[in-house]
């Protein structure tokens, strides 16, 4: 087996900096898919060049074995503390400018998809994949333009995210193969195994009269019909019981999903997203099948090398939304 050679690039003002050329002593990155900016922390000598930073400067990263690194999250520097002789410097992705951003609007009959889009037009955007239309739908500024996009997420199962270069995501979950792993040589820690899953929430469209069809979704009566196990949950931008069920469906397989999960540590793997699927070959207490990345945590430093943690869950219920 070939010797492990680890590296950062930082790429920073103009210059791109190998992790000793720019005294780069650990690097945390921290992504995922489920509703929080994805960020990384940089801890330097006081000496080093990127010790001239400050806030609002753009930032990128890239993580992997020497010159085979991968481009792991980008954005801007957010906060730089002192300790001692080292200097900690906090990179948050172009999204979290969402959460200072406030919106109020109201949208009649458009897809998920242009909502999306608009709440998010003062960041770069990477990919939006939402079909499903919306009758009516009003964001107000009593919360951030990113709260709202995360309960648009909750509305159709969608991964909410970023891109490497630290673009909004707002994706279905994914159905692509797996990336296969040795637990012999990719995996030094496993903890997986059964959960018990939440209770699939039932779901009603707005208008207690959207069984009979959207020329009817006014009517009123007094219980809505719906089914589950879990809370009723009454959908106002929903005016079709089938708009209802399509939830309805999405919302049982995240269940289904997260009857499995648990964490893993890994060699280093920069070229690992949230929302990719991983399958570990012979792991230990049995194999669970087909896993779904949730969260990837990268830490690179002296003391350990290169490695990377993941929270997952089932992948059974991938592609069981309404996107």
């Amino acid at each position: 087996m070939p010797l492990s050679h680890p590296n950062a690039i930082v790429t920073a003002a103009g210059r791109s900096l190998s992790a000793a050329e720019g005294a780069v002593l650990r690097v945390e990155a921290s992504l995922g898919v489920l509703g929080g900016h994805d960020g990384a922390t940089l801890t330097v000598w006081r000496g080093s060049k990127l010790a001239d930073l400050a806030q609002g400067d753009p930032v990128e990263i890239a993580l992997g074995e020497l010159d085979d690194e991968f481009d792991v999250t980008a954005g801007k520097v957010a906060a730089i503390s002192a300790r001692g002789s080292l200097l900690e410097i906090e990179v948050l992705a172009g999204t979290a400018a969402l959460s200072q951003t406030f919106l109020s609007k109201t949208y009649l009959n458009q897809s998920i998809a242009d909502v999306v889009r608009d709440l998010a037009s003062a960041v770069d955007i990477d990919e939006v994949d939402a079909s499903a239309s919306l009758s009516a739908y009003a964001v107000d500024d009593r919360r951030p333009a990113w709260s709202h996009l995360c309960d648009l997420a909750s509305l159709c199962d969608a991964d909410l995210g970023a891109s490497d270069a630290g673009a909004l995501r707002f994706v279905p979950v994914s159905s692509a193969a797996p990336i296969r792993l040795r637990a012999d040589g990719d995996v030094l820690a496993w903890s997986v195994g059964a959960r018990t899953p939440p209770p699939t929430s039932s779901v009603a469209a707005y208008g207690a009269a959207s069984e009979s069809g959207a020329d009817q979704w006014h009517w009123l009566r007094r219980s809505p019909s719906a089914s589950g196990s879990g809370a009723l949950r009454l959908v106002h931008g929903f005016h079709t019981r089938e708009l209802a069920d399509q939830l309805a469906n999405a919302l049982s397989a995240r269940s289904d999903r997260r009857a499995l999960g648990g964490t893993a540590v890994l060699v280093g793997r920069g070229d690992l997203r949230p929302g990719d699927a991983i399958q570990v070959d012979d792991p230990p207490g049995g194999d669970p099948g087909a896993l779904r990345v949730v969260r990837v945590d990268h830490v690179l430093d002296a003391t350990r090398g290169f490695t990377t943690s993941v929270a997952v869950e089932g992948a059974g219920g991938a592609g069981g939304g309404f996107l």
